[in-house]
């Protein structure tokens, strides 16, 4: 018997399907867009099962029925023969696609088919239970120009879901496309010819666990066990697992030439239990290392990756160096190899510097990316932007780069600083600020005038990331680009990115969290270095009441130095953040305060006495869960006046906000004793932008 199929892929992957399910036995009828159509035996239908490195699916089409209504829709369902597919005592899950003039919403159109479905089973006097999650029969439904197909999921899943990959990382590539990216590179018939495999950005290790796979002559399938197919009425055990022994038997030995590179350690170990789930251990070998860094390794071979490529322009001009430093490593250290290199942007794979031979279009997910291939040879020469060849710009900017640089080092061994700023704005054609983190780097642009043609604005982007890396010795990967604007609305609350990617700095005798990619600002705002310091020496048995607290870098230092602190903010995210710096520095937070509050109500409100409050408030807040717009040079009068309020009499407020323009006010300095400390508050890195932020020392 011949049993209809539907094998689904991902886009631009199926006239590939249709040679690996004719190599397999399958019958095609026709190629869609979406997959592949034909017949199989029970036989052919195990091996696709089994064998199929490209499918998503395998779908057994049940039944094609021309419906008008939802009466003749029930109907068609009622009438199939369900128990010849699974008994009552099974789940049942259904997946609905398509629409008709009597159905708009795919949930109702799967009660529809479900509803059918009881009906039959009710003459039986009994009724299946539906699991969506974990179902044992998964169906899919689908409806268009009034015929209603309904398909049995042999599998129950996808099939790039091996079952190996139990660890992934931020951005994993599907193993189905993974396999096809090896194929359109002709991985098997390099491996045969003795070439090695690297991936110099391996992250979970899906394309080198696949790579192995394809050498060994694996059967993706073998890592499954929990097919729906085991539970259908006319599964034949004897001849799947027949099946299965003559997969076992074409499984090939396996040489050690399989090496990816990555330099985040997480990617690594991720990567060595997918590994070994796979049992391929003895194969791959793993080693911490940037592009950068890149030297010579067994060859020849295949240089295959999936690097980052940023979905938004900036992101991917910041990545423009790494790229450049791809193309180095390939021409200096890979003569004679193959590469394959997927990206989403044809303006990165220029940065490489080398001829392209073929490129493959696919879809990693939502993204449109194309997998560039060519081979690196003596004819393939590598075209670069020698220092020699910078502009004028580029060169006054790399020399002013160089001289902060050396500026700072002195003063940052004698103070043991890792987070500084190291350029702000210098230069009129480069407004950015570079702020360093330890092994990371944050470069903000503040947004270029309306008269600057974006075509320009890019140009300088590219400029800067294409200089700084060697400057400051980071990879490009660990340069995090964003824009510096006024934000507007509620903008000015939504994050950058979802990334959750933080890590720990140090300042002094505290351990700070920060987070360079989700949201404007980082956690620790670099220019209070100096009174966050000087908190930490004089504070022991004080109350510290920190308003618009942020991450509560300040109150860290001042419980550090033995304050008890009091620290309000109306984010939940910073309240939850403020608490981890805490933990961080072995701080209990149960010790502290931590109120969500708006810090104008709060105050007004207060009736206790702090012998040291700060108030660093915004330029301009219009929170929703405000009463009102905060506007700090219109309301600094209100605000200090309240925050007085809670001073002792030989207490001291530091006022500090980072609005340019700000004046202080005759109030403020004829009510109070006042003091201009901003001078004293910025340390040397922050000399050169005298306007970061203001601050006053302010007493009864």
């Amino acid at each position: 018997m011949n049993y209809p199929l539907f094998i689904s892929c991902p886009r631009n992957m199926e006239y590939l399907l249709e040679d690996e399910l004719k190599d397999l036995g399958f019958s095609v009828s026709h190629v869609s867009a979406m997959g592949v159509y034909g017949e199989a035996d029970l036989k052919t239908m195990y091996k696709i099962c089994l064998w199929s490195r490209l499918a998503n699916r395998v779908q057994w089409v049940l039944f094609s029925d021309k419906v008008s209504d939802i009466d003749s829709l029930t109907k068609c369902c009622r009438d199939y023969n369900w128990n010849g597919l699974f008994n009552v005592d099974q789940t049942l899950a259904i997946d609905f696609h398509g629409q008709s003039s009597f159905i708009n919403n795919t949930m109702y159109g799967a009660q529809l088919v479900k509803d059918g479905i009881v009906d039959y089973f009710k003459a039986f006097g009994s009724r299946p239970s539906v699991d969506k999650k974990n179902p044992d029969i998964r169906l899919h439904a689908h409806i268009k120009h009034d015929i209603l197909t309904v398909s049995f999921d042999l599998v129950g899943y996808s099939l790039h879901q091996r079952g190996y990959r139990q660890m992934a990382g931020s951005a994993p590539l599907k193993e189905n496309i993974a396999a096809a990216l090896l194929i359109r590179a002709k991985w098997t018939e390099l491996y045969n010819k003795g070439y090695h495999l690297l991936d110099p950005f391996c992250g979970s290790g899906t394309l080198l666990i696949e790579a192995a796979m394809m050498a060994a002559n694996i059967a993706p399938g073998l890592f499954r066990e929990d097919q729906a197919f085991k539970v259908w009425q006319g599964h034949d055990d004897t001849l799947w697992q027949a099946t299965i022994d003559e997969a076992l038997k074409k499984r090939l030995p396996l040489e050690k030439r399989f090496i990816g590179f990555d330099q985040d350690e997480n990617a690594l170990k991720n990567a060595q239990e997918n590994i070994s789930k796979a049992g391929l251990t003895e194969a791959i070998t793993l080693k911490k290392q940037a592009i950068k860094d890149f030297q010579s390794v067994p060859g020849p071979g295949l240089f295959i990756c999936n690097p980052p490529y940023g979905e938004r322009l900036k992101n991917a001009s910041a990545l423009r160096p790494l790229y450049e430093d791809m193309g180095k490593a390939l021409f200096n250290h890979c003569q004679n190899w193959q590469a394959a290199i997927l990206t989403s942007n044809p303006e990165l794979v220029r940065a490489i510097g080398l001829r392209i031979d073929k490129q493959y279009h696919f879809y990693n997910g939502p993204l449109d990316v194309k997998l560039y291939c060519f081979e690196v040879d003596e004819t393939n020469q590598l075209k670069t932007n020698p220092a020699g060849n910078l502009n004028p710009h580029m060169t006054a900017l790399q020399n002013r780069l160089r001289k902060n640089k050396k500026h700072l080092a002195k003063w940052l061994k004698r103070n043991g600083h890792s987070c500084y700023r190291l350029y702000d704005a210098d230069l009129p054609n480069y407004a950015f600020a570079v702020d360093i983190y330890g092994d990371w780097a944050h470069v903000q642009e503040y947004a270029p005038p309306k008269d600057i043609p974006q075509h320009k604005a890019k140009k300088r982007i590219q400029e800067m990331l294409q200089i700084l890396p060697e400057i400051i010795d980071i990879p490009a990967d660990h340069i995090v680009l964003k824009q510096r604007k006024q934000q507007k609305g509620s903008a000015q609350y939504q994050a950058f990115a979802n990334k959750n990617q933080f890590f720990n700095v140090r300042e002094g005798s505290a351990i700070l969290k920060v987070n360079l990619h989700d949201y404007l600002d980082t956690g620790l705002f670099l220019d209070h270095r100096p009174l966050r310091l000087a908190l930490g020496k004089n504070l022991s048995g004080k109350r510290f009441l920190n308003c618009f607290s942020y991450t509560a870098a300040f109150s860290i230092h001042a419980a550090l130095a033995g304050a008890l602190t009091c620290n309000v903010d109306l984010s939940n995210t910073y309240d939850s953040w403020a608490k981890d710096n805490f933990k961080l520095n072995k701080i209990n937070p149960h010790k502290h305060r931590f109120i969500q509050a708006d810090c104008l109500e709060w105050l007004k409100h207060c009736q206790e006495k702090f012998d040291v409050i700060l108030l660093d408030p915004p330029s301009f807040s219009n929170s929703k869960r405000m009463k009102t717009t905060l506007d700090i040079q219109r309301d600094q009068d209100k605000l200090v006046d309240l925050a007085m309020k809670c001073l002792t009499p030989e207490g001291v407020l530091y006022f500090s906000n980072n609005l340019n323009s700000f004046k202080l006010s005759e109030h403020i300095t004829k009510t109070y004793n006042t003091e201009d400390i901003t001078a004293q508050t910025l340390d040397e890195d922050f000399k050169r932008a005298k306007k970061s932020h203001r601050c006053y020392k302010i007493q009864f």
